[in-house]
C-alpha cells in the first residue's frame, strides 16, 4: 500500500485551484498527483506536478487557443515548484496509443486527488505496459544503443579522450536502466529518475551493483592506473561486465531470439537502421 502523502499548506492552495479548474472540465475530468511525489521518489527537491485530465470543450476561448498551440495547457504557481499540465482525455489517449515512453510512466504512476477516478484507471489499465511486441521492438532498438556504447566510445577513455568517456558511461547506464524497465514491458520515466525505476525491476537489481562500481570507479579515467591495462579500469569493466547479466537475465525473463546472443547483428539491424520506436 502507497504512503499518505502530505502536502504543505501552500501546496494544498494550489491543489485547491487545481480541484477548481477540474470542476469545469466535464464529469470525467480528474486531478491527478504525478511526478517523483506519485511515483515514491520524493525528497527535498521533489516539486509539485499535478495533472489534469477533461473535456477541452469546457476551456474558455482563450485558454482553448492556448491549448491548441502544444496541446496541453499549463499552469505554474509562480515559483516553478509547483504547476499543472491539462490534457483533453481524447487527445491524451491518441498520443498514448503511441506508447511515449515518459507520458505512460507519468499515467502508470500517477495518483488521484480528486474528480472520476475510473477516467485515471482506465488509462491505467490500458498504458502500463507495453504489449509484447511493442516491448520487443523497442527492447531491440535500446539494447543495440546500449552495446555499442559500451564497446567504441567507453575505449575512448584508452585515448585520451576523457570528456567523452564519461558520455560513453552516462549513455550506457542510460540504455541499461531503460532496458531494465522495457524487460518487464513497463514504460520508463524521464532520465533523472529512470536509474530510481530501473533498481525496481528484477533485471535492474542484477546490474545496479555493477552500475555502483562503475560510478565509484569514474576516477581511473582521470588519474589512469599505470598497473593494468585500460579494459581493467574499473568503469570499463564493470559496464561491459553487464552484458553476459543482461543477456541471462532477458532469458529469465521469457525473452528469446537470436538478438540476444548477437548484440553486434542487432545493433546494425535495429538501432542503426531503425528510428528509436
Amino acid at each position: 500500500m502507497r504512503e499518505e502523502i502530505c502536502f504543505s499548506s501552500e501546496d494544498q492552495q494550489f491543489i485547491d485551484r487545481a480541484i477548481n479548474f477540474c470542476q469545469q472540465m466535464g464529469e470525467r475530468a480528474v486531478l491527478m498527483l504525478i511526478g517523483s511525489r506519485a511515483a515514491g521518489f520524493t525528497d527535498t527537491w521533489s516539486d509539485l506536478d499535478l495533472c489534469i485530465i477533461g473535456d477541452k470543450r469546457h476551456l474558455s476561448n482563450e485558454d482553448r487557443d492556448t491549448y491548441e498551440q502544444s496541446w496541453q495547457l499549463f499552469v505554474d504557481r509562480g515559483d516553478f515548484e509547483a504547476h499543472w499540465s491539462f490534457y483533453d482525455e481524447g487527445d491524451l489517449q491518441a498520443w498514448l496509443k503511441t506508447y511515449p515512453d515518459e507520458m505512460m510512466w507519468v499515467i502508470a504512476n500517477s495518483r488521484v486527488l480528486y474528480g472520476c477516478s475510473s477516467t485515471a484507471e482506465e488509462l491505467k489499465h490500458r498504458y502500463c505496459l507495453y504489449p509484447p511486441a511493442v516491448a520487443e521492438r523497442k527492447l531491440k532498438w535500446m539494447f543495440g544503443k546500449y552495446y555499442f556504447s559500451q564497446r567504441g566510445p567507453l575505449a575512448m577513455a584508452a585515448r585520451n579522450k576523457v570528456e567523452t568517456a564519461f558520455v560513453a558511461v552516462g549513455n550506457v547506464i542510460e540504455y541499461l536502466c531503460k532496458i531494465c524497465c522495457v524487460a518487464d514491458k513497463r514504460p520508463f520515466p524521464y532520465e533523472k529518475w529512470v536509474v530510481e525505476a530501473a533498481k525496481q525491476t528484477q533485471l535492474g537489481a542484477m546490474v545496479y551493483p555493477s552500475i555502483q562500481r562503475a560510478v565509484s570507479g569514474i576516477g581511473d579515467f582521470l588519474d589512469p592506473p599505470t598497473d593494468c591495462n585500460w579494459r581493467d579500469w574499473t568503469p570499463v569493466k564493470e559496464l561491459r561486465g553487464t552484458l553476459p547479466i543482461v543477456q541471462n537475465g532477458l532469458k529469465e525473463l521469457g525473452w528469446v531470439g537470436d538478438w540476444i546472443d548477437d548484440p553486434n547483428a542487432v545493433y546494425f539491424d535495429e538501432t542503426v537502421r531503425r528510428p528509436a520506436p
